[in-house]
C-alpha cells in the first residue's frame, strides 16, 4: 500500500518534467519535414521563371506553389473562377530591396493548362479592353499592378512600391517564360485591317446566342467607323452543332439571311433587326465573322484566315 502509494507520487512528481521534454522536442522541428499549405516542387515549371533578381530586387524566400486544393488560401473567394477557367497550378515569387523586409514585388504565374485558357483570364480580368505593353504584349495595367498573358500562363505582377517599373519586369518575364506546346497562335488569324481598339474573349453566349461560346473579338477603328471580327474557338463537332443552331435560330425567328459557298465554306449574311448586318463564314472546323463596317476586302480576308 505505501509502496503503490509512493509510486503515484514518483509519478505525479515527474509529470511536469516529462511534458518539459515532450515540449523541448517538439520545438526542434526540421522545416523540410513540415507540410504547410503552400509547397516547393524542383520540378514545378513555372517555378524555373523567376529570376533572382529584377529592377533592382532579389527574390525572398522560396518561390511557392497553390495548386486546386489550396488555391483558396491564396485567392479566397477568386479561386472557383480560376479552376472553372482550367487552373493547374500557381506559383508566386516575392522580391525586396532589402533581406527581411517586406516585399516590394509579388509576382503570380497561374498556368491554365492552355493558351486559350490564358487569354480568356486576361481579357475577362482586364473587362475586355487589353491594350499594348509593349510592342509584341498585350495586356492591361492599374496604379500599381500588371498583367498579361504568355502561352498557357497568366502572369499577374502587383508592386508596393512606386518607384519601380512594372513594364521593366514585365520584359523581364515576358523573355523568361516560355510558351510549352500550346502557343497562342489565333492572333494571326485577325486581319490587319486598321487600329486596334480592343481584344476580347467571351466564354459563353456571344451577342446573346447561346450556341456561340469561347469566342475571341477584335473591334478595329476603320476608315468608315468600326468593325467587330470574331474567332469562335471550339473543336470541329461544337463548331458543327453551332452553325446547326445558328440555321435553325434564323428560321425560327424569322430573321432574313442568305447562304453563299465558296470552297468548303459557306458564308451566312444575316439580317439581324437589332445588330444589323453581319457576317459569318463556317469552314472545317472554323467559323469566323464580322459585324459593323464591313467591306468586301474584309470577306475576302475572313475567307483567307486573315492572310492578304
Amino acid at each position: 500500500m505505501v509502496q503503490s502509494t509512493l509510486y503515484r507520487l514518483l509519478l505525479v512528481a515527474l509529470l511536469p518534467l516529462i511534458a518539459l521534454v515532450l515540449y523541448r522536442e517538439g520545438q526542434q522541428y526540421d522545416p523540410a519535414l513540415i507540410s504547410f499549405s503552400t509547397t516547393q516542387s524542383a520540378d514545378e515549371t513555372p517555378g524555373e521563371f523567376f529570376p533572382r533578381e529584377i529592377e533592382g530586387l532579389s527574390r525572398s524566400g522560396p518561390v511557392r506553389t497553390y495548386t486546386k486544393e489550396n488555391l483558396y488560401e491564396y485567392v479566397n473567394g477568386h479561386a472557383e473562377y480560376f479552376i472553372s477557367a482550367g487552373f493547374k497550378k500557381l506559383v508566386v515569387g516575392e522580391y525586396t530591396s532589402h533581406p527581411g523586409n517586406e516585399p516590394d514585388a509579388v509576382i503570380d504565374i497561374y498556368d491554365m493548362g492552355r493558351s486559350i485558357q490564358a487569354f480568356a483570364i486576361v481579357t475577362d480580368e482586364s473587362r475586355g479592353e487589353l491594350h499594348e505593353i509593349f510592342p509584341g504584349l498585350r495586356g492591361f495595367r492599374t496604379p500599381l499592378s500588371l498583367s498579361f498573358a504568355k502561352g498557357q500562363y497568366y502572369i499577374k505582377i502587383a508592386a508596393f512600391n512606386e518607384s519601380l517599373s512594372l513594364e521593366v519586369i514585365a520584359r523581364t518575364m515576358d523573355a523568361g517564360i516560355t510558351e510549352g506546346d500550346d502557343p497562342f497562335s489565333e492572333f494571326a488569324s485577325f486581319p490587319d485591317i486598321g487600329e486596334i481598339v480592343a481584344t476580347r474573349f467571351i466564354k459563353e453566349a456571344y451577342r446573346g446566342l447561346d450556341f456561340l461560346n469561347n469566342v475571341m473579338e477584335r473591334e478595329y477603328k476603320v476608315k468608315n467607323g468600326t468593325v467587330h471580327v470574331f474567332l469562335v474557338l471550339d473543336d470541329m463537332n461544337t463548331i458543327d452543332a453551332a452553325v446547326e443552331s445558328l440555321v435553325a435560330y434564323l428560321k425560327e425567328s424569322d430573321i432574313a439571311y442568305s447562304e453563299m459557298k465558296k470552297g468548303e465554306s459557306t458564308m451566312y449574311r444575316i439580317d439581324d433587326p437589332y445588330e444589323g448586318v453581319w457576317f459569318l463564314i463556317s469552314s472545317p472546323g472554323r467559323i469566323v465573322g464580322a459585324l459593323g463596317s464591313v467591306n468586301d476586302r474584309l470577306i475576302d480576308l475572313l475567307y483567307t484566315g486573315g492572310e492578304s
